[in-house]
């Protein structure tokens, strides 16, 4: 599969979805080239001078903004993850349905748009309003409802620039809605309108499909915030190494807030240190890690367990879940030195 302007190192996942192997980053944010891609969808192309935003339901003023009318309001720029709900899928047991996602459907970048916020307050929300619901242009069912507390964070932003550059249709644009901290479905791709309704939205792709559902077939709760997990970039599962000082590295992240510590095990978890954070940027961001350690020879058993400012530390075993999301046990790298 090729999409234009990406990378041909990346995974294939059918004929939409491509991972981001993170051992390819050296960098606090993914380049474009390199960002994964997940689409439920086909890719609409959508000139950005004929790009309209619709705004409707309970407000004062119905509104049909352009490009140029929302860069006219106040910019924002901010760091921050986005991970599927659905990456590391392939972790769980037994198998669950979905795209066999690795620990390759999470990326890191800066987004450049207009807080939410300002799109609503120039609409004016009526008394009663509950969620906004978020059309995206890929797919007539393609719709989410965003509790109108947190579509008013100014950190909830209205995008058309990611990593500096234009956003291009393979990540949503001109324009998509980005949820920081949630899973990647709440950041509608290729925005087209918002509808600000008085009651909780339950739609295919919030009531249906992004439904964390147990083994017993009960349905649990919808997909929101995205839990604390680190991924070990390098070395990679089956590598080789000589003996002598190495490095363990990474990233880490977590939707309930700012990552405060990564321990890393060489040992399959007997013992753990602290791996210094290389690199950050807010709360919204993942962080990179890094542990040197002196490797000696025979197997070495790695792990990364990530904890954040609330405490949240990532467990041994994920909760088992139908449609395998928000996969965040502690990974194990399996690593021969020689």
């Amino acid at each position: 599969m090729t999409i234009p302007g990406k990378d041909p190192r990346l995974i294939p996942y059918g004929s939409t979805n491509l991972g981001t192997p993170l051992e390819l980053v050296d960098s606090l944010t993914v380049p474009n080239p390199l960002f994964f891609v997940r689409s439920n969808g086909p890719t609409p192309v959508i000139d950005p001078d004929d790009w309209r935003l619709s705004v409707r339901g309970l407000v004062d003023r119905h509104l049909s903004l352009s490009l140029s009318d929302l860069r006219e309001l106040p910019g924002r720029t901010i760091t921050a993850f986005v991970e599927c709900a659905g990456n590391g899928r392939s972790r769980f047991t037994p198998v669950t349905e979905g795209t066999t996602w690795r620990n390759d459907a999470v990326g890191n970048a800066t987004w450049t748009g207009t807080s939410l916020r300002h799109v609503l307050d120039r609409a004016g929300i009526r008394d009663g309003a509950v969620e906004v619901v978020s059309q995206g242009a890929d797919l007539a069912d393609m719709q989410r409802g965003l509790p109108i507390g947190l579509a008013m964070d100014l950190d909830v932003l209205l995008v058309w620039e990611m990593n500096g550059e234009p956003l291009t249709a393979t990540h949503g644009g001109p324009v998509r809605l980005l949820v920081p901290r949630w899973g990647g479905i709440a950041s509608t791709k290729w925005l087209a309108s918002l509808e600000i309704v008085d009651r909780p939205f339950v739609g295919q792709y919030q009531g249906e499909l992004y439904v964390l559902i147990s083994e017993r077939g009960e349905r649990l709760l919808p997909i929101r915030e995205m839990p604390v997990k680190s991924i070990i970039a390098t070395p990679v599962d089956s590598a080789r190494l000589p003996a002598g000082r190495q490095t363990v590295a990474g990233f880490a992240w977590s939707g309930y807030g700012g990552i405060a510590r990564v321990d890393v095990s060489v040992d399959g978890g007997a013992t753990w240190n602290a791996a210094e954070i290389i690199e950050r940027a807010g709360p919204l961001s993942w962080v990179r890690f890094a542990l040197d350690w002196d490797a000696e020879q025979g197997e070495a058993r790695l792990q990364a367990r990530a904890t954040d400012e609330r405490g949240l530390t990532q467990p041994a075993v994920a909760r088992w879940n139908e449609k395998g999301y928000q996969m965040n046990a502690i990974q194990e790298v399996l690593i021969c030195v020689d």
